[in-house]
Protein backbone atom coordinates (compact mmCIF):
# COMPACT_ATOMS: atom_id res chain seq x y z
CA UNK A 1 0.00 0.00 0.00
CA UNK A 2 1.43 3.57 -1.01
CA UNK A 3 1.42 5.60 1.60
CA UNK A 4 3.75 8.79 2.98
CA UNK A 5 6.90 7.77 3.49
CA UNK A 6 8.00 7.04 7.02
CA UNK A 7 11.01 9.42 6.08
CA UNK A 8 8.47 11.97 4.67
CA UNK A 9 8.52 15.03 6.96
CA UNK A 10 6.23 17.75 5.68
CA UNK A 11 6.08 21.81 7.12
CA UNK A 12 3.42 24.33 6.94
CA UNK A 13 4.16 27.66 8.20
CA UNK A 14 3.05 30.92 7.05
CA UNK A 15 1.64 29.39 3.82
CA UNK A 16 4.81 27.55 2.83
CA UNK A 17 4.80 24.04 1.81
CA UNK A 18 7.81 22.05 2.39
CA UNK A 19 8.43 18.18 2.06
CA UNK A 20 11.49 16.88 3.46
CA UNK A 21 12.97 13.03 2.60
CA UNK A 22 15.68 12.20 5.19
CA UNK A 23 15.78 8.62 3.32
CA UNK A 24 17.34 11.11 0.45
CA UNK A 25 18.42 13.89 2.44
CA UNK A 26 16.26 16.23 0.02
CA UNK A 27 13.95 19.43 0.52
CA UNK A 28 10.99 20.68 -1.85
CA UNK A 29 8.81 23.98 -1.92
CA UNK A 30 5.91 22.76 -3.45
CA UNK A 31 2.37 23.65 -3.73
CA UNK A 32 -0.64 23.56 -1.22
CA UNK A 33 -2.21 20.93 -3.61
CA UNK A 34 0.92 18.63 -4.05
CA UNK A 35 1.39 18.94 -0.03
CA UNK A 36 -2.25 17.79 0.23
CA UNK A 37 -1.64 14.81 -2.04
CA UNK A 38 1.01 13.63 -0.24
CA UNK A 39 -1.12 13.75 3.11
CA UNK A 40 -4.31 12.22 1.08
CA UNK A 41 -1.77 9.48 -0.52
CA UNK A 42 -2.76 6.36 0.70
CA UNK A 43 -6.62 7.27 -0.24
CA UNK A 44 -5.78 7.88 -3.74
CA UNK A 45 -2.97 6.17 -4.90
CA UNK A 46 -4.31 3.22 -7.60
CA UNK A 47 -7.81 4.95 -7.03
CA UNK A 48 -9.88 5.30 -10.91
CA UNK A 49 -10.85 7.83 -12.35
CA UNK A 50 -8.48 10.19 -11.07
CA UNK A 51 -7.02 12.79 -13.82
CA UNK A 52 -3.96 12.19 -15.76
CA UNK A 53 -2.22 15.12 -13.37
CA UNK A 54 -3.12 13.79 -10.37
CA UNK A 55 -1.64 10.29 -11.56
CA UNK A 56 1.44 12.03 -12.68
CA UNK A 57 2.04 13.34 -9.53
CA UNK A 58 1.66 10.56 -7.66
CA UNK A 59 4.13 8.39 -9.70
CA UNK A 60 6.40 11.39 -9.51
CA UNK A 61 6.01 11.53 -5.51
CA UNK A 62 6.19 7.89 -5.65
CA UNK A 63 9.84 7.95 -7.98
CA UNK A 64 11.37 10.71 -5.39
CA UNK A 65 10.51 8.49 -2.47
CA UNK A 66 7.91 10.58 -0.84
CA UNK A 67 5.35 8.23 -0.52
CA UNK A 68 6.11 4.70 -0.61
CA UNK A 69 5.49 0.78 0.19
CA UNK A 70 6.19 -0.32 3.63
CA UNK A 71 8.76 -2.56 2.31
CA UNK A 72 10.40 -0.04 0.77
CA UNK A 73 10.69 1.83 3.68
CA UNK A 74 11.95 -1.49 5.46
CA UNK A 75 15.31 -1.65 2.27
CA UNK A 76 16.12 1.86 3.14
CA UNK A 77 16.95 0.00 6.51
CA UNK A 78 18.14 -2.49 4.80
CA UNK A 79 20.78 0.13 2.53
CA UNK A 80 22.05 1.70 5.77
CA UNK A 81 22.80 -1.69 7.68
CA UNK A 82 24.54 -2.47 5.45
CA UNK A 83 26.87 0.58 4.37
CA UNK A 84 27.11 0.33 8.72
CA UNK A 85 28.52 -2.95 8.03
CA UNK A 86 30.67 -2.42 5.48
CA UNK A 87 32.17 0.61 7.33
CA UNK A 88 32.58 -1.19 10.81
CA UNK A 89 34.18 -4.33 9.04
CA UNK A 90 36.28 -2.46 5.97
CA UNK A 91 40.01 -2.85 6.56
CA UNK A 92 41.57 -0.59 4.02
CA UNK A 93 41.52 2.41 6.25
CA UNK A 94 43.06 2.90 10.11
CA UNK A 95 41.01 5.22 12.28
CA UNK A 96 44.00 6.04 15.03
CA UNK A 97 43.38 8.50 17.94
CA UNK A 98 46.46 8.83 19.65
CA UNK A 99 47.24 10.48 22.84
CA UNK A 100 51.42 11.01 23.44
CA UNK A 101 50.55 11.77 27.17
CA UNK A 102 47.54 11.90 29.89
CA UNK A 103 48.94 14.75 31.43
CA UNK A 104 47.23 18.29 31.35
CA UNK A 105 48.65 21.59 31.97
CA UNK A 106 44.74 22.87 33.41
CA UNK A 107 42.68 21.65 36.14
CA UNK A 108 39.26 21.77 35.30
CA UNK A 109 37.14 20.25 38.25
CA UNK A 110 34.66 18.39 35.47
CA UNK A 111 37.47 16.76 34.05
CA UNK A 112 36.96 12.82 33.00
CA UNK A 113 40.79 11.86 34.38
CA UNK A 114 40.81 12.03 38.03
CA UNK A 115 44.58 11.35 38.52
CA UNK A 116 46.51 12.67 35.78
CA UNK A 117 49.37 10.63 34.64
CA UNK A 118 52.88 12.89 34.11
CA UNK A 119 54.64 10.56 31.95
CA UNK A 120 54.19 10.52 27.57
CA UNK A 121 54.56 8.24 25.47
CA UNK A 122 58.14 6.49 25.07
CA UNK A 123 60.28 6.26 22.00
CA UNK A 124 59.70 2.52 22.38
CA UNK A 125 56.15 2.79 22.58
CA UNK A 126 56.28 4.94 19.45
CA UNK A 127 57.50 2.55 17.36
CA UNK A 128 55.19 -0.01 18.26
CA UNK A 129 52.46 1.92 17.47
CA UNK A 130 53.99 2.18 14.29
CA UNK A 131 54.38 -1.38 14.03
CA UNK A 132 50.90 -1.69 14.97
CA UNK A 133 49.45 0.14 12.15
CA UNK A 134 52.05 -1.38 9.76
CA UNK A 135 50.91 -4.72 10.79
CA UNK A 136 47.44 -3.59 8.94
CA UNK A 137 48.07 -5.90 5.69
CA UNK A 138 45.42 -4.63 4.27
CA UNK A 139 45.11 -1.28 4.78
CA UNK A 140 46.35 1.80 2.46
CA UNK A 141 45.02 5.01 4.64
CA UNK A 142 45.34 6.22 8.34
CA UNK A 143 43.40 8.94 9.40
CA UNK A 144 45.05 10.39 12.86
CA UNK A 145 44.00 12.61 15.79
CA UNK A 146 45.54 13.48 19.09
CA UNK A 147 44.22 14.10 22.16
CA UNK A 148 44.62 13.81 25.54
CA UNK A 149 45.16 14.24 28.72
CA UNK A 150 46.53 17.43 26.56
CA UNK A 151 48.24 16.36 23.35
CA UNK A 152 50.50 19.52 23.32
CA UNK A 153 51.78 18.75 26.28
CA UNK A 154 53.72 15.75 24.56
CA UNK A 155 54.09 17.27 21.48
CA UNK A 156 57.70 16.44 21.44
CA UNK A 157 56.15 12.98 20.39
CA UNK A 158 54.52 13.80 17.45
CA UNK A 159 57.08 14.55 14.71
CA UNK A 160 59.00 10.87 15.31
CA UNK A 161 55.42 9.35 15.19
CA UNK A 162 54.99 10.95 12.48
CA UNK A 163 58.09 10.18 10.94
CA UNK A 164 57.64 6.40 11.20
CA UNK A 165 54.33 6.66 9.80
CA UNK A 166 55.92 8.85 6.48
CA UNK A 167 58.14 5.91 6.10
CA UNK A 168 55.41 3.57 5.79
CA UNK A 169 55.29 2.72 1.61
CA UNK A 170 51.74 1.46 1.46
CA UNK A 171 50.00 2.72 4.18
CA UNK A 172 49.68 7.20 3.71
CA UNK A 173 48.34 9.34 6.03
CA UNK A 174 45.15 10.67 4.62
CA UNK A 175 43.36 12.78 7.78
CA UNK A 176 45.17 14.39 10.35
CA UNK A 177 43.29 16.36 13.36
CA UNK A 178 43.99 16.92 17.03
CA UNK A 179 41.82 18.16 20.36
CA UNK A 180 43.59 20.51 22.22
CA UNK A 181 42.48 22.87 25.36
CA UNK A 182 44.49 25.31 22.95
CA UNK A 183 46.35 27.16 25.65
CA UNK A 184 49.88 25.41 24.55
CA UNK A 185 49.19 25.94 20.90
CA UNK A 186 52.33 28.08 20.15
CA UNK A 187 54.88 29.02 17.91
CA UNK A 188 57.66 26.79 19.55
CA UNK A 189 55.41 23.82 19.83
CA UNK A 190 53.50 24.12 16.28
CA UNK A 191 56.73 23.22 14.19
CA UNK A 192 55.66 19.38 13.99
CA UNK A 193 52.11 20.98 11.76
CA UNK A 194 54.24 22.93 9.36
CA UNK A 195 55.93 19.39 8.06
CA UNK A 196 52.48 17.35 8.38
CA UNK A 197 49.80 20.21 8.46
CA UNK A 198 46.69 19.55 10.42
CA UNK A 199 43.36 18.91 8.57
CA UNK A 200 41.43 20.25 11.41
CA UNK A 201 41.29 20.98 14.96
CA UNK A 202 39.22 21.23 17.71
CA UNK A 203 39.10 24.00 21.02
CA UNK A 204 36.31 23.73 23.34
CA UNK A 205 35.46 27.02 25.57
CA UNK A 206 33.04 26.77 28.80
CA UNK A 207 31.29 30.00 27.98
CA UNK A 208 32.21 33.34 27.67
CA UNK A 209 35.35 34.66 29.60
CA UNK A 210 33.39 35.21 33.15
CA UNK A 211 32.29 31.37 33.12
CA UNK A 212 35.08 29.72 31.18
CA UNK A 213 37.62 31.47 33.86
CA UNK A 214 35.70 29.70 36.62
CA UNK A 215 35.66 26.40 34.87
CA UNK A 216 39.23 25.99 32.82
CA UNK A 217 41.78 27.19 34.89
CA UNK A 218 45.67 26.37 35.79
CA UNK A 219 46.79 24.45 38.83
CA UNK A 220 47.18 27.99 40.06
CA UNK A 221 43.09 28.52 39.69
CA UNK A 222 44.04 31.32 37.08
CA UNK A 223 41.37 31.50 33.70
CA UNK A 224 42.62 30.33 30.48
CA UNK A 225 40.01 32.37 27.96
CA UNK A 226 42.29 35.07 26.68
CA UNK A 227 45.24 32.85 26.33
CA UNK A 228 42.95 30.18 24.42
CA UNK A 229 41.65 32.96 22.24
CA UNK A 230 45.36 34.67 21.71
CA UNK A 231 46.94 31.53 20.66
CA UNK A 232 43.52 30.55 18.60
CA UNK A 233 43.80 33.66 16.31
CA UNK A 234 47.68 33.24 15.79
CA UNK A 235 47.26 29.51 15.13
CA UNK A 236 44.18 30.47 12.31
CA UNK A 237 46.58 33.37 10.71
CA UNK A 238 49.56 30.78 10.56
CA UNK A 239 47.44 27.79 9.20
CA UNK A 240 44.86 29.37 7.19
CA UNK A 241 44.04 25.81 5.50
CA UNK A 242 43.33 23.96 8.85
CA UNK A 243 39.62 24.07 9.49
CA UNK A 244 39.03 24.86 13.24
CA UNK A 245 35.81 24.02 15.52
CA UNK A 246 34.59 25.95 18.59
CA UNK A 247 32.78 23.94 20.79
CA UNK A 248 31.37 26.26 23.51
CA UNK A 249 29.80 24.27 26.38
CA UNK A 250 26.38 25.30 27.22
CA UNK A 251 23.74 24.19 29.77
CA UNK A 252 21.44 25.73 31.67
CA UNK A 253 23.01 28.15 33.63
CA UNK A 254 24.76 29.29 30.72
CA UNK A 255 22.88 28.95 27.58
CA UNK A 256 22.33 32.36 27.14
CA UNK A 257 25.83 33.21 26.87
CA UNK A 258 26.80 31.43 23.72
CA UNK A 259 25.97 34.09 20.80
CA UNK A 260 27.61 36.40 23.07
CA UNK A 261 30.82 33.58 22.58
CA UNK A 262 29.94 33.06 18.61
CA UNK A 263 29.87 37.07 17.68
CA UNK A 264 32.97 37.56 19.60
CA UNK A 265 34.90 34.90 17.43
CA UNK A 266 33.09 35.64 14.25
CA UNK A 267 34.94 39.17 15.32
CA UNK A 268 38.42 37.52 16.28
CA UNK A 269 38.09 35.15 13.22
CA UNK A 270 36.15 37.22 10.62
CA UNK A 271 38.94 36.34 7.68
CA UNK A 272 38.91 32.42 8.55
CA UNK A 273 36.86 30.81 6.10
CA UNK A 274 37.10 27.45 8.07
CA UNK A 275 35.95 28.38 11.13
CA UNK A 276 33.09 26.32 13.13
CA UNK A 277 31.65 27.64 16.34
CA UNK A 278 28.54 25.66 17.56
CA UNK A 279 27.15 25.01 20.84
CA UNK A 280 28.42 21.79 22.83
CA UNK A 281 24.96 21.19 24.43
CA UNK A 282 25.38 19.22 27.96
CA UNK A 283 21.82 17.54 27.53
CA UNK A 284 20.26 15.31 29.69
CA UNK A 285 21.63 11.32 29.91
CA UNK A 286 18.67 10.08 31.39
CA UNK A 287 16.75 10.32 34.23
CA UNK A 288 15.65 13.51 36.12
CA UNK A 289 16.60 16.73 35.19
CA UNK A 290 15.41 19.10 38.02
CA UNK A 291 18.08 20.89 40.07
CA UNK A 292 20.52 19.66 37.53
CA UNK A 293 22.18 22.06 34.80
CA UNK A 294 21.89 19.50 32.08
CA UNK A 295 18.82 20.47 28.97
CA UNK A 296 16.34 18.04 28.25
CA UNK A 297 16.03 17.16 24.01
CA UNK A 298 13.05 19.23 23.93
CA UNK A 299 15.14 22.50 25.53
CA UNK A 300 17.92 22.00 23.41
CA UNK A 301 15.99 21.87 20.61
CA UNK A 302 14.41 25.44 21.23
CA UNK A 303 17.81 26.72 22.09
CA UNK A 304 18.90 25.87 18.48
CA UNK A 305 15.91 27.97 16.96
CA UNK A 306 16.54 30.73 19.28
CA UNK A 307 19.99 30.82 18.17
CA UNK A 308 19.03 30.59 14.43
CA UNK A 309 16.40 33.51 15.28
CA UNK A 310 19.68 35.73 16.63
CA UNK A 311 21.93 34.95 13.60
CA UNK A 312 23.21 31.67 14.43
CA UNK A 313 24.11 29.95 10.83
CA UNK A 314 21.56 27.71 9.92
CA UNK A 315 22.17 24.28 9.38
CA UNK A 316 20.86 21.22 7.46
CA UNK A 317 20.40 17.28 8.38
CA UNK A 318 23.32 15.12 7.39
CA UNK A 319 23.29 11.69 5.57
CA UNK A 320 24.91 9.02 8.26
CA UNK A 321 25.65 5.97 8.45
CA UNK A 322 26.04 5.79 12.24
CA UNK A 323 29.02 3.85 13.66
CA UNK A 324 31.87 5.35 15.33
CA UNK A 325 35.89 4.47 16.87
CA UNK A 326 33.88 2.09 19.25
CA UNK A 327 31.47 0.35 16.59
CA UNK A 328 34.75 -0.13 13.77
CA UNK A 329 36.71 -3.25 13.58
CA UNK A 330 40.06 -1.07 12.11
CA UNK A 331 39.78 1.93 14.41
CA UNK A 332 41.50 2.49 17.82
CA UNK A 333 42.04 4.66 21.03
CA UNK A 334 45.60 4.44 21.50
CA UNK A 335 47.32 5.51 24.90
CA UNK A 336 50.63 6.35 26.57
CA UNK A 337 51.30 2.90 27.69
CA UNK A 338 50.51 1.75 24.08
CA UNK A 339 47.16 0.59 25.67
CA UNK A 340 44.09 0.01 23.53
CA UNK A 341 40.56 1.28 23.85
CA UNK A 342 37.00 1.76 21.92
CA UNK A 343 35.62 5.11 23.29
CA UNK A 344 37.09 8.39 23.62
CA UNK A 345 35.02 8.35 27.48
CA UNK A 346 36.49 5.27 28.31
CA UNK A 347 40.46 6.47 28.19
CA UNK A 348 42.15 6.64 31.54
CA UNK A 349 39.52 3.31 33.48
CA UNK A 350 41.64 0.14 33.04
CA UNK A 351 37.93 -2.10 33.01
CA UNK A 352 37.83 -0.41 29.26
CA UNK A 353 41.30 -1.58 27.96
CA UNK A 354 40.71 -3.73 25.14
CA UNK A 355 44.54 -4.51 24.60
CA UNK A 356 48.13 -3.39 23.61
CA UNK A 357 49.77 -2.52 20.77
CA UNK A 358 52.50 -5.40 21.94
CA UNK A 359 49.73 -7.85 21.62
CA UNK A 360 48.61 -10.14 18.82
CA UNK A 361 45.02 -10.07 20.83
CA UNK A 362 42.41 -8.83 22.33
CA UNK A 363 42.31 -8.77 26.10
CA UNK A 364 38.74 -7.60 26.59
CA UNK A 365 36.71 -9.64 23.89
CA UNK A 366 32.97 -9.20 25.96
CA UNK A 367 33.13 -5.13 25.80
CA UNK A 368 34.48 -5.01 21.73
CA UNK A 369 31.55 -7.42 20.85
CA UNK A 370 29.56 -4.84 22.68
CA UNK A 371 30.84 -2.34 21.04
CA UNK A 372 31.10 -3.79 17.33
CA UNK A 373 27.37 -5.43 17.27
CA UNK A 374 25.42 -3.42 19.25
CA UNK A 375 26.90 0.48 19.79
CA UNK A 376 25.46 0.99 16.13
CA UNK A 377 21.94 2.56 16.01
CA UNK A 378 21.50 0.68 12.40
CA UNK A 379 21.73 -2.16 14.74
CA UNK A 380 19.78 -1.49 17.10
CA UNK A 381 15.95 -2.55 16.23
CA UNK A 382 14.39 0.44 18.51
CA UNK A 383 16.04 2.40 15.84
CA UNK A 384 14.96 1.07 12.17
CA UNK A 385 11.36 2.41 12.51
CA UNK A 386 12.45 5.89 13.00
CA UNK A 387 11.91 8.27 10.57
CA UNK A 388 15.47 9.99 12.04
CA UNK A 389 17.63 6.90 11.22
CA UNK A 390 19.04 8.13 7.82
CA UNK A 391 20.76 11.11 9.12
CA UNK A 392 20.75 10.49 12.96
CA UNK A 393 24.31 11.79 14.52
CA UNK A 394 22.92 10.90 17.88
CA UNK A 395 25.52 7.62 17.47
CA UNK A 396 26.96 7.15 21.02
CA UNK A 397 28.09 3.73 20.98
CA UNK A 398 28.95 4.24 24.82
CA UNK A 399 25.59 5.29 25.89
CA UNK A 400 23.85 2.50 23.95
CA UNK A 401 25.68 -0.33 25.36
CA UNK A 402 25.02 0.85 28.98
CA UNK A 403 21.56 1.06 27.96
CA UNK A 404 21.19 -2.49 26.47
CA UNK A 405 23.48 -4.31 29.15
CA UNK A 406 24.55 -2.33 32.31
CA UNK A 407 21.12 -0.62 33.19
CA UNK A 408 21.58 2.73 32.42
CA UNK A 409 18.31 4.86 30.86
CA UNK A 410 20.73 7.38 28.63
CA UNK A 411 18.96 9.40 25.95
CA UNK A 412 19.66 8.39 22.73
CA UNK A 413 17.64 10.11 20.65
CA UNK A 414 18.80 13.01 17.29
CA UNK A 415 17.57 16.52 18.84
CA UNK A 416 16.04 16.34 15.40
CA UNK A 417 13.27 13.78 16.75
CA UNK A 418 11.62 17.01 18.62
CA UNK A 419 9.11 17.76 15.94
CA UNK A 420 9.95 21.52 16.70
CA UNK A 421 13.26 21.50 16.20
CA UNK A 422 12.88 19.56 12.98
CA UNK A 423 10.39 21.99 11.54
CA UNK A 424 12.64 24.91 12.94
CA UNK A 425 15.38 23.90 10.94
CA UNK A 426 13.75 22.69 7.86
CA UNK A 427 11.47 26.05 7.86
CA UNK A 428 15.20 28.51 8.93
CA UNK A 429 16.48 26.77 5.98
CA UNK A 430 14.15 27.64 3.57
CA UNK A 431 14.10 31.17 4.39
CA UNK A 432 18.07 31.15 4.47
CA UNK A 433 17.84 29.84 1.15
CA UNK A 434 15.44 31.86 -0.26
CA UNK A 435 17.33 35.32 0.80
CA UNK A 436 20.90 34.26 0.06
CA UNK A 437 21.91 34.11 3.53
CA UNK A 438 22.99 30.45 3.49
CA UNK A 439 26.66 31.16 5.05
CA UNK A 440 28.64 31.73 8.28
CA UNK A 441 30.87 29.88 10.20
CA UNK A 442 27.88 27.38 12.25
CA UNK A 443 28.83 23.53 12.47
Amino acid sequence: MIRKSRYTFLVNRENTYLIYSSARNSFWSVSKSVYDLVENAVNLYGREGLSEEVEGLLTKLHSLGIISTEEEDDRVVNKLRLRSQLKAFGTDHIGLTLLPTMACNLKCPYCFEREKHPGCMTEETCAKVADFVKDHEAATKLSLTWYGGEPMVGYKVMEPFLDKIHDLERIKLVWHGMATNGTLLTEERWGVFEKYPLNHIQITLDGNKQTHDQKRVRHDGTGTYDEITRNMKAFAERFPDTSLSVRVNIDRNNACEFMQVYDSLKELLGDKKNLYVYPGILSSCGGKVEDTPFLTNREAAELRNEFVRKGYPVSYPKLSIGGCTATNISSYIIGPQGEIYKCWEDVGDQKFVVGNVTEKKYTNEALLEEYILFGSNTNDQRCWKCPMLPVCETTCARRRIENLFHGASDELCNLLNEKVAMEGMLYEYYKAKQNGSLKGCGA
